[in-house]
């Protein structure tokens, strides 16, 4: 079990922190409509049960990551220690930097949901995880290139974290509708996704741009051929074939959400037909992005050349 705690836990910090973020930032930059209809729920006790949990989880991976760079079982990690590796290694002052906006990102939540109050969360949120990539393989590099190379892989999370959060918005909205087709808001959903689409893709290039350019800075592209015999090099392709699996269901909802957006607007039954297309596309992705996080939590764990 020690063996899998670490990429446990990076798995659980990343999903809930990508996961917090999008759907926070989601619905304030694309859900407007949705929420004039009345019809857009808050989620305010799922949202701030994660933000609650995610400095419990961050503190917990901060100390099993010192533990191994100490070569000790974590209770056996003395307070002065934890203290040391805190105040001047680039890992704990992430974690301090992450710690403090995720507190703050608790106390944001927990005013009357508002529009600014979450967009202070979302934005928050964003900056906690903008610290992920000052440690790991980011971290290896330092000067400009370094700050490029934490820069790059911070857009990347961040681009990810909102289309995590579009396909859980929708993923939800979408099972909700099933249940109740004949429902005028369905016609606003369904046209929500529509014009989803140049966003969409706009997050898949930014994903794709700053995926490449992050392996490049890793490993080098011109290494790629070698790499690929390595577990990291494995790893990475499974992560990549994933992702494209992920842009194949994007694109059947894509092709879907217009075709049941025009349907339903000229009150044809065929509507509700769709329903239950896009609501197995949507959790298969969703699947799929869970099996991506999975795979991103063990690669910040190895070595490209091992």
């Amino acid at each position: 079990m020690d063996d899998w705690l670490h990429p446990l836990l990076r798995f659980a910090h990343y999903a809930l922190l990508l996961g917090l973020f999008g759907l926070l930032a989601f619905r304030e930059l694309c859900l407007g409509r949705l929420a004039a209809t009345g019809s857009l729920p808050e989620l305010r006790g799922i949202v701030f049960t994660g933000a609650i949990v995610a400095p419990v989880i961050s503190a917990a991976l901060i100390l099993v990551a010192i533990a191994e760079m100490m070569g000790q079982q974590v209770a056996a990690l003395e307070w002065a220690t934890i203290e040391v590796m805190v105040a001047s290694t680039n890992l704990g002052w992430a974690f301090a930097a992450r710690l403090a906006l995720l507190i703050a990102a608790i106390g944001a939540l927990a005013l009357p949901p508002k529009p600014w109050s979450r967009a202070a969360a979302a934005i928050l949120l964003g900056l906690a995880i903008a610290t992920l990539p000052w440690s790991g393989h980011a971290a290896a590099n330092e000067g400009v290139l370094g700050l490029l190379h934490r820069l790059n892989d911070a857009l990347h999370l961040l681009a990810s974290g909102l289309w995590l959060g579009a396909i859980g918005w929708f993923a939800y909205l979408v099972l909700a509708a099933h249940r109740q087709p004949d429902r005028p808001v369905t016609a606003t959903l369904l046209e929500t996704m529509h014009r989803f689409a140049p966003l969409g893709a706009t997050l898949v290039g930014i994903v794709a741009v700053t995926g490449i350019l992050n392996a490049h800075l890793v490993f080098g592209l011109e290494m790629s051929i070698a790499v690929l015999g390595t577990p990291y090099g494995v790893l990475l392709a499974i992560k990549i074939a994933l992702v494209g699996a992920m842009l194949l269901f994007a694109a059947r909802n894509a092709r879907l959400g217009p075709r049941a957006a025009r349907e339903s607007l000229d009150g044809r039954l065929t509507a509700a037909s769709l329903l239950p297309q896009l609501r197995s596309s949507l959790l298969t992705e969703l699947s799929l992005a869970a099996l991506v996080i999975g795979c991103v939590a063990l690669l910040g764990l190895m070595s490209p050349m091992a």
